[in-house]
């Protein structure tokens, strides 16, 4: 989503709020402070002065990492995290009085915008180091390692978003596929940008507490929140893929290179020849490999891959599948287990077991 497009999304998401909430204009500036009292208080998942409680259950919520007060007994140790489930994303109050060093390694599925409302860290993702604060929030990306320092006292305000709802957004708006998504770490808030990305995490913040469990009433809001965050981060915070965005549109893809595409999607588990895909789209060989070079960015043997691991994802999906992995593999017409399983963890940041227990869970 563009800037400008973002801006404007966000400036109706406050409208309609101001609108249908009880939400002063006050609170949906940039800059605002946090509502009086503990937020979302309401949806408490952990309270706890046991550290070792703290690390599995924060643990069940976000991903598996090591907690560790950094001073002996850890007098003002209590974690408290309140946890806020919507589609595709949460928002979250964590706080843990005491100064602990927090090693979740890689996040994996999902990203993080952290915003101290108190105190602050000193937050490693990658090979880049922040000093997060009250002026500067950081946003981690699940493919790059994270430690972190937070100091005693410190609160807060986290939005997790779901890996495969950037990686959705950001492929509509490159227009092409991609491996990962890696922002910035920093975010200075008192940019525009920041400032924006702020208060979008406060709407989502307040619509969460005032809407309450009416979560069917308020979906579509809390989806407008996400995805006009979502387009803040893609279009303004620097990733690995700016440049890209930077560049003027390219002419739309021709007609025998979306024939190919529709002739890939319905035929991909199939034994196919390149010539087969070339006669399908009524252009020669030559001509659709130039196609796809020009406007998809990767070569017709990619695209295939693609377009076989796609099939194998929506069989592994569907929970009313019996057959193994590796059978679906086959199903899909990925005939190398091994080397398709590794293509399908770089393209979708999950193994194909994590897919297939996901389904097999909501049986």
């Amino acid at each position: 989503m563009p800037a400008d497009r973002a801006s404007a999304s966000l400036r109706a998401v406050g409208r309609y709020l101001q609108a249908h909430l009880t939400i002063g204009p006050a609170m949906l500036a940039v800059g605002v402070n946090s509502p009086p009292g503990v937020p979302l208080a309401r949806y408490t998942r952990v309270d706890t002065r046991d550290p070792g409680a703290a690390e599995a259950e924060v643990g069940r919520i976000f991903c598996a990492h090591r907690l560790t007060p950094t001073k002996s007994g850890a007098p003002y140790f209590r974690a408290v995290h309140n946890n806020a489930q919507h589609d595709g994303f949460s928002i979250n109050y964590v706080a843990y009085g005491a100064d602990v060093e927090i090693d979740p390694g890689r996040l994996d599925r999902f990203f993080l915008l952290q915003i101290p409302l108190i105190g602050g860290a000193d937050v490693r993702c990658g090979s880049t180091t922040v000093e997060a604060s009250l002026t500067h929030a950081s946003l981690l990306s699940p493919t790059l390692p994270t430690l972190m320092r937070w100091r005693e006292g410190t609160q807060k305000l986290i939005v997790l978003i779901d890996r495969h709802v950037v990686e959705q957004h950001a492929v509509c708006l490159l227009d092409r596929a991609i491996d990962k998504i890696e922002f910035d770490v920093d975010v200075a808030v008192e940019t525009p940008v920041g400032a924006a990305m702020r208060a979008q995490a406060l709407l989502m913040q307040a619509l969460s507490e005032r809407a309450g469990r009416s979560v069917e009433r308020w979906s579509l809001a809390h989806r407008q929140l996400r995805d006009s965050l979502i387009g803040l981060m893609l279009a303004a915070q620097p990733h690995n893929h700016a440049a890209i965005l930077a560049r003027p549109a390219s002419a739309a893809a021709p007609v025998h290179v979306r024939r190919a595409e529709d002739y890939l999607e319905a035929h991909a588990h199939e034994p196919l020849a390149a010539s087969d895909i070339a006669e399908a789209a009524g252009v020669g060989l030559r001509t659709l490999q130039a196609g796809f070079r020009q406007f998809r960015d990767k070569t017709l043997t990619e695209a295939i891959l693609e377009a076989r691991l796609g099939r194998w994802r929506a069989l592994l999906a569907d929970p009313a599948q019996a057959q193994s992995a590796g059978e679906l593999a086959l199903t899909a017409g990925l005939i190398h287990h091994g080397r398709a399983a590794a293509a399908y963890r770089r393209r979708y940041g999950e193994t194909p077991s994590d897919t297939r227990r996901s389904a097999q869970t909501r049986r």
